[in-house]
């Protein structure tokens, strides 16, 4: 009997130290997770050039548009695929009038960001740019997991030799090394980092928030408080 409760005091202490281990261990992914990807709240601040950025980046909507987005974005952060449902849903509310610019910014700390983002470039040279930002945001749970011909005959690219070729090519894409270059310079620090007509914003806005700077652009205003 002695032994028996030995034992299972034994196995008490195993229980209860491979709890706390997974605990610690789900603590810091989520913490990982986090940090890098989620904006500290901050007052806006007027980007001066922001203009001349815009052809840096693969721009969604009218070109001339009043109201114009640029947004950092990197496709493993699961806050940039937040707030692009939320931007579909305001694009699809001012569809003639609004613009989104997306620049690439992936994140060091995220395995598939950079090889995400390489994707979208190989597709967009098949004329699949908006598809392939659709599934790999909307399918960012599933990155590792399917391959990216998956991802690419999902999104309608016709050419998978050629997609293949380019995804596996070791040379810099400009574009992604553009957006990379323009974030530093700006100082941006984490994703997603919102532009609206200039302002960059300290942290992601609601649909309502996007609604309300869209609808001051329109009126006149600047989007956001100056005061």
């Amino acid at each position: 009997m002695k032994m028996k409760a030995k034992w299972e005091t034994v196995s008490t202490v195993i229980l209860i130290g491979c709890a706390l281990i997974t605990t610690t261990l789900v603590a810091r992914r989520e913490f990982a997770a986090r940090s890098g990807s989620e904006l500290t709240t901050r007052d806006p601040v007027f980007i001066k050039d922001w203009k001349s950025y815009i052809g840096q980046g693969v721009t969604f909507g009218p070109p001339n548009a009043p109201v114009r987005l640029i947004e950092f974005a990197d496709f493993e952060c699961p806050f940039c695929a937040d707030l692009y449902r939320k931007l579909k849903v305001i694009r699809e509310r001012y569809s003639s009038d609004l613009s989104i610019t997306y620049m690439h910014f992936p994140l060091q700390g995220h395995r598939f960001a950079l090889r995400a983002a390489r994707v979208a470039e190989c597709a967009a040279e098949q004329g699949q740019v908006e598809s392939i930002y659709d599934h790999l945001f909307e399918e960012q749970d599933s990155l590792g997991l399917k391959s990216w011909d998956e991802y690419a005959k999902e999104a309608g690219v016709a050419d998978l030799a050629r997609f293949d070729s380019c995804v596996e090519d070791t040379r810099s894409v400009a574009r992604i090394e553009d957006g990379k270059q323009l974030g530093e310079k700006l100082a941006v620090k984490v994703t997603p980092t919102l532009i609206v007509n200039g302002w960059m914003l300290g942290r992601p806005p609601t649909v309502d928030e996007l609604d309300a700077m869209v609808k001051a652009v329109l009126a006149g205003k600047p989007p956001v408080s100056t005061s």
